[in-house]
């Protein structure tokens, strides 16, 4: 494939130009094929040249002394321009002076054969400074410059003939390239005479362009002479006229200035001390050949990287110390390991970076010094041997080195013969970062008996020693399942593992959450299934040791059932006597979780003695919400059930109706008794048992029986069904009547008899008392007018019922409620009315 030929510009003041048909600066010739708005956009800023003004201003003619501009920049398109502009002297007119500038056109794609070869850009000498119009406004593509090497063989003896030794060529290189990253300028003023200045500028530039790493090149852009700074585009680097710099030419607080001629260098954030690039390039600044496979070097490693990482300064700072250990040179290394190692594995790190075989190749170079040293000398820092690991394993799915795993292991087995306990402790602790390492460095340890106790047994010792929660010592178990299985088989780790479960057990206060959250977590777990088992049976022996029932809620029970119902008999057989109990206790209370189906108390109780039967007792009490409910009330009665010494079943009658009231209203109470008189318990066959009746006699007979005088409440409880329990409320309704009540109730019969003889007096003396007839007044008698009598005003009639009748009435009621009385119960004890 032919190669895209190089294009050209001619830029002048003439008659006429390509853009314009008057005379004027124009373009005056261009090859065919350069595109005119690229032209006017990207060339023509930079055809312009501003002649000396010492030169100027003392009518200098003689145009060898006037310096040439010799500018090259990269197009936003890619393209690379070298062009250069001097003064000629009188214009077409013999009028005007004027200058010419000449730029080619260098194709993207041919453009690192001029970067990676300074001389092909400071040595061109193919320029034009004056154009034949006769010849037309065409000029031909170019497929080659011609150029000459001019480059001192003493470069650093150079520098110093014009004033620049070491510390300011370090400054202007760090100046140089970090403009390509920071948008800052370099303004670079020389001494001597203006034509010689821009002579020494141009060699001058080629000497730090040597000096450039190829990315940094292909961005670059310069000026080798403008009369004042100025801000161009694309231009980096700019060299100007002697005196020229100065407040108010174009230079902001943001720029560097190197104004040698004055002996100033302002606005340089330089730092004195050690500048690795910097010295390797002063170093070998007359070696050229060593600078150009260093930027090869660079060049390969950094293959796919990101433009802005390219253009740091930084990166090439890192990739000298890795150059020079490649090399062979290891100063750098033997001072600082760790840091090289750092540099190293942040570019296997990357993954954009395309060819990382050299760098592959550079790790195990400097591990096998790493290995040297460990045998000859002594143990590395801990830094170093982080910065290894990392090395390692920056490249993901790399295959981990068996000789690394040695390497390590023999670090660990030197740094516990030596007691660097901090040191082993440092290095263990950025292994678990790694889990495949890790895993793949366990495996191999669990392998060897003879380091099982060092590099295994005492870090795990360790390690559990530092935890403090049960989740901690769970993770540490699955860490170890994860990345050496084998772990979990050996008899120290088995038995380190289950005493520390079993000592931070023992401080949960919620240890049934505990023990849930553990027995879940191994249930998940189907690699562990033979050391677990062993674990959680030790675990659920001590949940049953320590567990305090009375600190359990209803669901409680069942999830302890839940854990211990596939535990074969040989696991209730090694329970001590007091487990077992506890774990019957919570048989039975899970038996009442949801107030269902509760068993009969004698029933409940039928196995148990007295203590126990108080023990399960004060748990129910514990567990019995508050208010107490409708349907906790057979609860109620196993609380307060009792055996007698006969073996007779019975009740804390009174203790458990006032337990009901205090721990519920009236209401509940009443509900409670209604309830009562539906079960069989409470009853010697269809009567209340005596106890419970005297119980309930003692609750109606408070404060003079007001559950019966009250108007409502006494409707309520004649309406209990049950007719004994009735017959008790009318005998507290007679005992705590009205003395005047009571005597008629006791002489019911004489009563009666004296209210009768009362009656009949009472209508003896009303007729015998009655006068005959109304007198009448002497007035009427005698025939006389008759005074008017008053009448007495009406009076409403009233039912006269003698108390006779009354007392009748009161002795068939009493009758009548003695006949309902004797109706027969059921045989539930309830009655059916």
């Amino acid at each position: 494939m032919s190669r895209q030929p190089i294009l050209q510009q001619y830029y002048t003041r003439g008659r006429q130009g390509i853009f314009r048909s008057n005379e004027g600066y124009d373009t005056v010739a261009k090859s065919t094929a350069l595109d005119n708005a690229f032209i006017k956009k990207t060339l023509h800023p930079f055809c312009a040249y501003d002649a000396p003004r010492a030169l100027q201003e003392r009518g200098e003619s003689d145009l060898a002394l006037y310096p040439e501009a010799l500018v090259s920049f990269r197009t936003e398109s890619g393209e690379l321009v070298i062009g250069r502009s001097v003064f000629v002297g009188a214009d077409f007119t013999g009028q005007r002076n004027t200058f010419f500038s000449h730029n080619y056109v260098i194709p993207a794609d041919r453009r690192d054969e001029f970067i990676k070869e300074p001389a092909r850009l400071f040595g061109l000498r193919a320029f034009a400074q004056e154009h034949d119009h006769s010849t037309g406004k065409e000029l031909p593509v170019i497929s080659e410059l011609p150029f000459q090497a001019e480059t001192p063989h003493d470069r650093k003896q150079w520098l110093s003939r014009i004033g620049i030794d070491e510390r300011i060529f370090k400054q202007l290189l760090y100046a140089v390239m970090t403009s390509l990253s920071t948008k800052r300028k370099v303004y670079i003023s020389l001494d001597g005479e203006v034509g010689a200045a821009a002579a020494d500028a141009r060699q001058l530039l080629e000497i730090l362009y040597s000096c450039l790493p190829y990315e940094m090149r292909r961005h670059f852009g310069f000026l080798t002479y403008s009369h004042e700074p100025q801000s161009k585009k694309h231009i980096h680097v700019m060299f100007v006229e002697k005196g020229s710099i100065r407040a108010g030419t174009g230079i902001t607080e943001k720029d560097y200035i190197f104004d040698l001629a004055q002996q100033r260098i302002l606005q340089l954030d330089w730092q004195e001390g050690a500048h690795a690039y910097l010295d390797f390039a002063w170093e070998h600044l007359d070696e050229p050949r060593v600078l150009d496979d260093f930027h090869a070097f660079c060049e390969e490693v950094l293959e796919g990287a990101d433009t802005s990482f390219l253009l740091r300064l930084a990166t090439y700072y890192e990739l000298c110390a890795l150059y020079e250990v490649e090399k062979g040179r290891l100063e750098r290394c033997e001072q600082n390991p760790a840091g090289v190692w750092q540099v190293l594995q942040q570019y296997l790190g990357q993954p954009a970076l395309e060819n990382r075989a050299r760098l592959r190749e550079l790790r195990e170079v400097l591990f096998r010094l790493e290995n040297a040293a460990l045998k000859d000398q002594g143990l590395p820092a801990a830094e170093t041997i982080q910065q290894i690991l990392k090395a390692f394993c920056a490249i993901p799915n790399e295959r981990i080195s068996t000789e690394l795993v040695t390497y390590l292991m023999n670090v660990l087995l030197k740094g516990k013969a030596t007691r660097q306990n901090a040191f082993v402790a440092k290095v263990y602790q950025e292994l678990s970062g790694y889990p495949e390492l890790f895993g793949f460095l366990m495996r191999s340890v669990l392998g060897y008996k003879q380091v099982v106790k060092p590099l295994f047994e005492d870090y795990l010792k360790e390690r559990l020693a530092s935890f403090s929660t049960l989740a901690q010592v769970l993770q540490e178990i699955n860490l170890w399942a994860q990345v050496a299985p084998l772990a979990l088989r050996n008899p120290f780790f088995m038995t380190a593992t289950r005493e520390k479960v079993h000592e931070l057990f023992a401080r949960e206060s919620e240890k049934l959450q505990a023990a849930l959250a553990i027995h879940d977590y191994f249930e998940r777990q189907d690699a562990m299934s033979g050391y677990a088992d062993e674990l959680l049976d030790e675990l659920d022996k001590a949940l049953l040791k320590q567990l305090m029932l009375g600190e359990m809620a209803w669901g409680d029970f069942g999830k302890i059932i839940t854990l211990l119902e596939e535990k074969p008999q040989t696991f209730i057989g090694e329970l001590d006597l007091e487990s077992r109990e506890k774990l019957a206790h919570i048989h039975h209370m899970a038996s009442l979780a949801g107030n269902r189906d509760v068993p009969a108390p004698e029933d409940f109780f039928r196995q148990w003695d007295e203590s126990q039967i108080s023990a399960l007792q004060q748990l129910i009490v514990h567990l019995l919400e508050r208010p107490v409910k409708q349907d906790s009330f057979p609860l109620v009665a196993l609380v307060f059930y009792q055996a007698d010494s006969h073996g007779q079943d019975t009740f804390s009658f009174a203790d458990m109706l006032r337990f009901v009231g205090e721990n519920g209203e009236e209401e509940l109470r009443y509900s409670f008794v209604q309830w009562s008189m539906t079960q069989r318990m409470f009853f010697t066959g269809k009567y209340i048992s005596p106890g419970y009746r005297h119980a309930l006699k003692g609750l109606l007979l408070e404060n003079k029986g007001r559950r019966l005088r009250d108007k409502e409440w006494k409707k309520r409880w004649q309406t209990v069904r049950h007719a004994d329990f009735r017959k008790l409320v009318e005998e507290v309704r007679r005992e705590t009547s009205s003395p005047f009540m009571k005597l008629f109730q006791r002489k019911s019969t004489a009563l009666l008899s004296v209210a009768i003889v009362i009656a009949v007096g009472a209508a003896s003396g009303f007729f015998l008392w009655m006068p005959a007839s109304v007198p009448v007044s002497p007035e009427a008698q005698g025939g006389g007018e008759v005074a008017e009598q008053p009448r007495p005003e009406p009076t409403q009639q009233v039912e006269f019922v003698p108390a006779f009748k009354l007392m009748l009435e009161w002795q068939q009621n009493q009758s009548d409620t003695s006949a309902s009385d004797e109706k027969p119960a059921s045989d539930d004890g309830a009655v059916a009315e």
